[in-house]
Order: C-alpha cells, then structure tokens, then sequence
C-alpha cells in the first residue's frame, strides 16, 4: 500500500496530538491508562497477527481470493516490530495493574498453588517475552512455504491462545473459561480478514484503481470475499454464544462473575451493539449476492466490523478493571488512535527498507515483492 507525504503530513499533527494525550493520561489516572492501553494494543495486536494468520491460510489454501489481500497483510505484518514495541507497558502492567500483582492476592481456585505460579508476574513476563520472540520471529521467515505457514498457524493459535489468558481473561483471575483462547482466535482472524478487505477496496489501493467496475468487483472476487467475510463473523458468533450459554446454564459464582460488570451495567448496551452490529447486521446483508459484489458496500461493512473490534476489546478488557473513571471515555479513542499511527509509521520504516525475502534460489525477490 502506497502512503503519500500529503496523507503522511494530514495524519502526522492529530496524531502526534494523541501520543501527548496518552502521556498526560498516564499521569492523570495510572489505572485508566493502563486499561485503555491493553484495550488499544489487543486491538491492534489481533489485526497484525490475523492478518498473518490469515496470510499462512493463504499459502496453505491458495486461491485466487487472496492474491490482492496479500500486499495488505503485509503492509500490516510489516508493523510487527512496532506492536512489539508498545506492548513495553503490559510488561510494566505485569508488575503493578493486575489483581494478582497485589500485594495480598490469594488465588481463588481448586489449584492455587499452580495459579499462584502462573500469574506470578515475573513468569506473565517471561512468557510474554517468549510470545513477542516467536511472533517475531515468524514473522520475518519467507512466505508461500507451506511448512513455515503451517508451523507459523499452530505456533500462532497457541500463543495467542496463551496471551488472551494472561493479558485479558487474568484480569479476572477468578474466572475461567477454556474457550476464551478460542474466541480471541476468532476475533484476530475476523479482525485481520474485514481489514484486508477494507484496505483493498480503499480507492487509492491499488487493486481498487485497477478494478474493472467503480461500483462492484469481479463476480467471483466478491462472492469469495463476502463468503469469508459470513464465515468468520458465524465462527466468532458460534465462539462467543457457546461460551455465554454453558456458564449461563451452569450459573455458578465463579462462573458468571465475568459476565456479571457486562451483562447487569451500562456495559450491556455495548454488548448489544456488539451483537446487532457485529452478527445479525452481516449476515442478513451477506446473503445477498449483489451485496457482496458492490464494492463500497462491503467496504462499509469491513470497515464496521474493524470499528466493532476495537469497541470488542474494550468490551473484554475495560469491565474488568474496577474504580474506571469518566477519564476512560477520551483516553480510550486517544490510545488508539496513537499506537494506530505509530504502528502505521512503523510498518513504513519496515517497508523503506531493501526486501529481505528473496526466491529459494537467492537470485531474486519474492513474488510479493515484485506485486
């Protein structure tokens, strides 16, 4: 993706605006801060491994769907150092944020012994360390190899399996669910795929001038991509209601009590809207096949439903965390906002730089390179 120093100059000034405001937000209120960050930082760390999740997929999968994706997943995997980067403070979080950090925690389980350990937060920051290696890692080995992207899907779903339970679920650490580490699959590979889409249907992409309609894409092009777009939206519903409907059943104490500040607060029409706008909108406009061949309608709907994933992180994340303040209603857009310039910055610094990724004989770039 191409950025102009128009566009670069138009973002840089809100944006640098929004890097203050988080630094004069850590000072007003510590734990709001904290909070809107993880909000901000799971957001953007769900796009970049989806849309690297979803790149592996393409190279085990093949299809013709993913050719003008491609380069948009990897402009955004190209931001990888950066998210990186910003998860500084999590690590920092580790230590003073959480419950279980406290001075005084007593873990609440059939296990304590081993939740103690776990959630010790010099073993959480170990672990974190070895998550951001290993995603690193693959994430600079060569694509459109089938066994790096297969060991890149399974390394993929484990850790970030690992990291939903250590950064979100643990905030409280009373509450389990084995289904968690899945539905934050589903919410990265959702995330990723909407955000392809939408950058691919962008007018100034490259697929989106080269298009042979203004209005709708190539027949097959759009049936794939609003088909995918249904199948990730039913699979993360599926996820999300599964979840809800055994502890609703089961409706023990220790079970629901991550479901008691969403479901019996404010917080309960974010839910709502989470569910209209993030299921019943999509599939209803998504079993239309003229929906999904016109073009800026399914870029609206991808748009929206990288909107919903953000307003899904703070869903997960901000009910949580107890004594929020009214600061957390302009911090958390802020937030946001800042580390989405940094890591668009950072994806460019990347991209400035000669192409790493060379053909197996070392004589040539890759493929992607050369699109």
């Amino acid at each position: 993706m191409t950025r102009s120093p128009a566009l670069r100059a138009g973002w840089a000034g809100p944006a640098f605006l929004a890097v203050a405001a988080c630094g004069l937000g850590l000072l007003v209120d510590r734990r709001v801060f904290f909070a809107c960050w993880l909000a901000a930082w799971w957001t953007c760390a769900s796009a970049v491994l989806g849309s690297q999740a979803n790149l592996w997929l393409h190279d085990l999968s093949g299809g013709s769907w993913g050719v003008p994706l491609r380069p948009v997943w990897q402009s955004v995997v190209a931001a990888m150092p950066m998210l990186l980067a910003l998860m500084l403070p999590l690590l920092a979080a580790a230590w003073t944020f959480y419950p279980w950090s406290q001075s005084g925690w007593q873990p609440d389980s059939r296990h304590p012994g081993f939740q103690a350990a776990w959630l010790s937060p010099a073993f959480v920051t170990v672990r974190l360390i070895a998550y951001a290696a290993l995603w690193q890692l693959f994430a600079l080995l060569p694509t459109r190899r089938k066994g790096v992207s297969a060991a890149g899907l399974l390394i993929y779903a484990v850790t970030l399996s690992l990291a939903a339970v250590d950064l979100v679920q643990s905030l409280t650490p009373q509450w389990h669910s084995s289904g968690f580490g899945l539905l934050a699959i589903g919410m990265s590979m959702k995330l990723g795929f909407a955000l392809g889409v939408a950058a691919a249907l962008c007018p100034a992409s490259r697929h989106a001038r080269a298009g042979a309609s203004p209005m709708n894409l190539p027949p097959q092009l759009g049936r794939d991509w609003g088909n995918l777009l249904l199948m990730y939206v039913l699979m993360w519903a599926y996820l999300g209601f599964v979840q809800f409907l055994i502890i609703w059943a089961e409706n023990l104490p220790p079970e629901i009590a991550w479901y008691v500040p969403r479901l019996q607060t404010g917080w309960v029409w974010l839910a709502v809207a989470l569910v209209v706008g993030g299921f019943f909108l999509p599939l209803l406009l998504l079993l239309f096949r003229a929906f999904k061949q016109h073009r800026r309608a399914l870029r609206i709907l991808a748009l929206a439903l990288c909107a919903l994933g953000w307003l899904e992180s703070v869903w997960i994340t901000l009910p949580s965390v107890r004594g929020l303040g009214w600061h957390a209603v302009w911090m958390a857009p802020l937030i946001l906002a800042a580390m989405a310039f940094l890591l668009w910055r950072g994806a460019g610094l990347v991209q400035a730089a000669p192409p790493a990724c060379r053909s197996p004989d070392g004589t040539s770039p890759c493929k992607e390179d050369r699109l």
